[in-house]
């Protein structure tokens, strides 16, 4: 008779833990993912990052891309010698050299000096570029430049 009258004391403490467990979990609010934005974006800080490609620009330029591909190189300066045989045949710039190019980032001076300025005629088919701004082929890409700092602002590669 114990055990029963034991049992039966244990099943009703666990249903009134239960019914509480229940009711202090439909009191507390549900979360609610939002999404977290800074005050101020990258935008607000660098305005000229919002300068892109658009899609006649990139026309034009895959239209003179052979052009444009086969200009001939800058003087090889700031690079280590046997680098510097590397590229004179032809062959791309060492993969670290290509992550140094990123929107944002300042171009280092030893990848700056192999860029060569678009042609003019190219250039003047373009429509006005953002004031203060240069384009220059660089390793079959067409990138977009701050003149003064050399701050990338933005990167079109012409292979695919």
């Amino acid at each position: 008779m114990r055990k029963i009258i034991a049992l039966t004391v244990l099943g009703i403490c666990l249903a009134v833990n239960v019914a509480e467990a229940k009711k202090k979990n439909a009191e507390h609010k549900t979360y609610v993912k939002q999404e977290i934005v800074a005050p101020h974006t990258t935008e607000d800080k660098e305005p000229w990052l919002k300068y892109r490609f658009e899609i006649p620009e990139k026309g034009i330029l895959l239209r003179y891309s052979d052009e444009i591909v086969g200009l001939p190189r800058a003087q090889q300066k700031n690079l280590p010698p046997g680098l510097a045989k590397k590229v004179a045949r032809g062959k791309r710039l060492p993969p670290g050299w290509q992550r140094k190019m990123a929107r944002g980032r300042t171009c280092p001076a030893d990848v700056y000096s192999q860029a060569i300025k678009l042609p003019d005629h190219i250039v003047y088919q373009l429509p006005p570029q953002p004031e203060g701004t240069v384009l220059v082929a660089l390793e079959g890409k067409v990138v977009r430049l701050v003149e003064a700092t050399k701050t990338i602002i933005d990167i079109f590669d012409l292979k695919w």
